[in-house]
């Protein structure tokens, strides 16, 4: 067998390797897509003064922690965190 023959295989056999491993990288990734796509959307209800604000829900929220002023200088609290419910796709029902 020629050092041609010889270099020619081992390119052939890492390029396999690597086409397999970007292949699992791939599945695993759109594993993950479909997980997201399954969980609920959270939110955060900020309360300042009288006016009530809702927001996407960032790590580290909980109710009750103050995260900014108001305009009349109290504190905007967390005063909610809620999941949102997704509806499914209604079906058509036959007449």
């Amino acid at each position: 067998m020629s050092y041609f023959n010889l270099y020619l295989l081992m390119f052939l056999i890492a390029l396999l390797a690597a086409t397999t491993a970007m292949t699992m990288k791939q599945m695993n990734d759109l594993k993950k897509l479909q997980e997201m796509k399954r969980r609920p959307k959270i939110i955060t209800v900020e309360q300042c003064g009288s006016s009530i604000t809702t927001r996407d829900f960032r790590e580290g929220d909980y109710v009750g922690l103050a995260t900014g002023s108001c305009t009349d200088g109290t504190p905007k609290r967390i005063i909610g965190i809620y999941a949102l419910k997704e509806e499914g796709k209604k079906r058509r029902t036959p007449m």
